[in-house]
């Protein structure tokens, strides 16, 4: 059904430009969103049915440590070195590959997990067919990419430049309404469920983490000593259960359903 492979190392130019580049989260003092989005994941992914799970673009291994036994998690990056550490954690197996050509049968896994990957890849749908290929009927495919929050939707509108989380690595990334007049590198909430439908899956469950403000100036900078408790977790999580807010997190999590035609 699958295989455990390690290749030769690629270089960092390679691993930045193939798809499946993944970093760790920073540690949660730091920036608690990275750590946040992976428990998210690990809860939606183990409510769920089906045993055999592949988080493609594994890193070295944060969702398998959180998920632990309650699945048989195969761990799948482009990247050899994060594999390595990728071993030291709860997966059934891992594997060298990119997720535009999964090294999996047909219908072998009941679910895909990939965390903030799709927005490296240029050919996402192809990316997606792979997924489709590879997951059972009725199987599952749980994707988060980075997304527009209001803080960046504030900067664009205020200064006229785009505002990307990461403009070198990402060719896309989400936004809940179309932006105008910038590059088109953004693409919304809309274009990515198309997607998916194009796919054969069908969006079950949205939401997302991490909710940012856009920064106060002049008169109003007093209100940026609040943010540190606006950005308390307990809190923020808030804020993504009120209508309009809850369409600009950092990052979007979208689950779906491979239908049987």
């Amino acid at each position: 059904m699958w295989r455990c492979s390690f290749e030769r190392e690629p270089t960092r130019k390679e691993m930045i430009a193939s798809p499946g580049f993944r970093r760790n989260p920073p540690p949660r003092k730091i920036w608690l969103w990275p750590t946040a989005l992976i428990e998210n994941a690990a809860e939606w992914i183990t409510a769920l049915p089906g045993d055999i799970w592949l988080d493609a673009a594994c890193g070295e291994g944060p969702l398998a440590s959180l998920i632990g036994k309650r699945k048989q998690l195969v761990g799948l990056d482009i990247d050899f070195l994060r594999l390595q550490h990728a071993r030291n954690h709860p997966f059934s197996w891992v594997a060298q590959a990119s997720v535009t050509n999964l090294p999996f049968a047909d219908d072998s896994l009941d679910g895909i997990v990939s965390i903030e990957t799709l927005e490296h890849v240029e050919e996402m749908s192809s990316a997606l067919r792979e997924f489709a290929r590879c997951i059972k009927p009725n199987g599952y495919l749980l994707v988060t990419m980075p997304a527009v929050t209001l803080r960046s939707w504030w900067d664009m509108h205020r200064t006229g430049q785009p505002a990307y989380c990461s403009e070198e690595q990402h060719v896309r990334e989400l936004t809940a309404v179309p932006l105008h007049g910038l590059k088109h590198r953004f693409q919304t909430f809309r274009w990515l469920e198309n997607e998916l439908a194009g796919a054969g899956f069908s969006v079950k469950r949205r939401s997302g983490v991490g909710f940012l403000f856009p920064m106060w100036r002049r008169r109003f900078s007093f209100l940026e000593h609040c943010m540190n408790v606006l950005y308390r977790e307990a809190v923020n999580k808030i804020f993504g259960n009120i209508p309009g807010l809850r369409l600009f997190p950092y990052y979007r999590m979208v689950l779906s359903r491979l239908e049987v035609s």
